[in-house]
């Protein structure tokens, strides 16, 4: 194992920390919120101290690092930088303990929005909201760069990102860091600049554009407000923050090629596939199910359950369609996203190759074809292996924290509900049924608990069984 590069890029990862830390001690003192400016010098300093001195210690072996130790980078990173951004917690001026300050930076950073706060957001001081926000933002991008660079390559399989034509991720995504990351970067910095400014179009203000586009493009689950309808007041607002809600769902690059002229539909049927199940269930739910209910509302319902968002202004009290939303969440969006979930190219990879071994039964001297959608992408029997593993343990560990939560007296129906929705990491609003939910009452044992399962929802509980064959059994 290649400790120094491990430590290299994650001294990177902390000098982000370190860039937010300085943007809200400078929104402190121009607004003059200068109560915890201390929390935000505190993280400041500690990130900024331990990136550079990790980036020193190997900036030698950047080069060298295996997928062994990118699997560790990335369950190291979901661990420790959380830990940075929990400073400004701890030692604000509520009195979090270090559990809960924990917990919420886990929840941002995994882009879950799960709060201790509750329905306490709008008596936070402006520079801690932004914060919150900007640990989701941060959350994204890592999770691109984790799906990206290592889940989606080749050699590991776990994301099926490397079946999409010109995915950018056929070899080792780390010997061009820097090239794949400004990338990355750059696109995400944009499409969020943009949309802040069409929620400024929009009559939005300023500060709530700002924390709320953080959220989106993340599929983030943290709101600056209580309630989500103290800022979004009007039809045409619903309607422009469900169409921004497609960012997090369809693929991550499909702007860009749109703009440099590089779009190939052959390459994005997964995307075109998503927005026509996003039309069809729109059109359906207006017509047949929510007839009372404005297609607006239920396009942003919708929109924020694939995105794994959660973010909703209404609770459907007439007609019981939680479960049928939370399922939605199971779903997900493009594997190329920062949406959580499943994905639904695992479904459609599932789908295919059980419809082919049916037919073969009937059929068995056919050849059938193993194309992906239209591409001469080839769903490989490797590919559909870790999909129905990946689906196993999904169940598995949704049942397994559902037990957890039962035991803190947390109801059948709502320790179910938030099973999934902590594995899919889209936050328990009143969409999904779960009201009168406090994250502050949970014993520490069930925060952790939550912690570790929300971690899982990102990484795939199939990366850690990789590490294990490969220090275990030294496979």
């Amino acid at each position: 194992m290649n400790y120094k590069s491990i430590l290299f890029f994650l001294g990177i990862y902390s000098l982000f920390v370190s860039f937010f830390s300085f943007l809200n001690i400078l929104y402190s003192i121009y607004f003059n919120y200068i109560v915890d400016i201390n929390s935000y010098i505190i993280c400041l300093i500690t990130s900024f101290f331990i990136g550079i001195l990790f980036i020193y210690a190997g900036y030698k072996e950047i080069k060298n690092i295996s997928l062994v130790d990118q699997f560790i980078l990335i369950i190291l990173s979901f661990l420790f930088l959380p830990f940075l951004i929990c400073f400004p917690y701890f030692f604000s001026e509520y009195n979090f303990n270090f559990i809960n300050s924990y917990f919420e930076s886990i929840s941002g950073f995994t882009t879950t929005g799960f709060s201790i706060i509750d329905d306490q957001v709008e008596n936070l001081n402006a520079p801690l909201l932004l914060w919150r926000s900007s640990s989701q933002w941060l959350g994204g991008l890592f999770f691109l760069v984790a799906s990206i660079g290592t889940l989606g390559s080749k050699q590991a399989r776990i994301n099926p990102s490397h079946l999409i034509p010109d995915s950018g991720n056929g070899g080792n995504f780390y010997n061009n860091f820097n090239h794949n990351f400004i990338k990355i970067l750059s696109i995400y910095f944009f499409i969020t600049i943009f949309i802040i400014f069409l929620f400024s179009v929009f009559n939005l203000r300023l500060l709530d554009s700002f924390n709320l586009a953080l959220t989106v493009i993340s599929a983030g689950g943290f709101l600056p407000t209580n309630s989500l309808s103290n800022i979004i007041k009007s039809d045409s607002q619903t309607l422009i923050l469900s169409i921004v809600l497609l960012f997090p769902i369809i693929n991550f690059y499909l702007i860009f090629k749109i703009l440099t002229k590089k779009f190939k539909l052959s390459e994005h049927y997964e995307d075109l596939h998503l927005l026509i199940i996003i039309l069809f269930l729109t059109l359906f739910f207006y017509f047949f199910v929510l007839e009372e209910q404005k297609a607006v509302d239920i396009f942003l319902s919708i929109t924020s359950s694939i995105s794994t968002s959660g973010i909703n202004l209404f609770s459907y009290k007439n007609l019981d369609t939680s479960l049928f939303f939370i399922l939605l969440t199971i779903i997900g969006g493009s594997v190329m996203s920062t949406s959580s979930g499943f994905k639904y190219l695992r479904f459609y990879i599932l789908l295919k190759i059980s419809y082919h071994e049916i037919c073969r039964l009937a059929k068995p001297i056919n050849v059938y074809n193993k194309n992906l959608f239209r591409s001469e992408s080839k769903i490989e029997d490797v590919d559909a292996k870790i999909a129905f593993l990946i689906f196993i343990t999904f169940f598995i560990g949704i049942f397994v924290l559902a037990s957890i939560l039962t035991l803190d007296n947390v109801s059948f129906e709502n320790s179910f509900k938030l099973s999934i929705l902590t594995m899919t990491n889209t936050v328990a609003s009143s969409l999904y049924g779960i009201n009168n939910l406090n994250f502050i009452d949970l014993n520490n044992f069930t925060k952790i608990s939550l912690i570790f399962f929300m971690i899982l929802g990102k990484i795939e509980l199939i990366a850690i069984l990789f590490l294990i064959k490969k220090f275990i059994f030294r496979e």
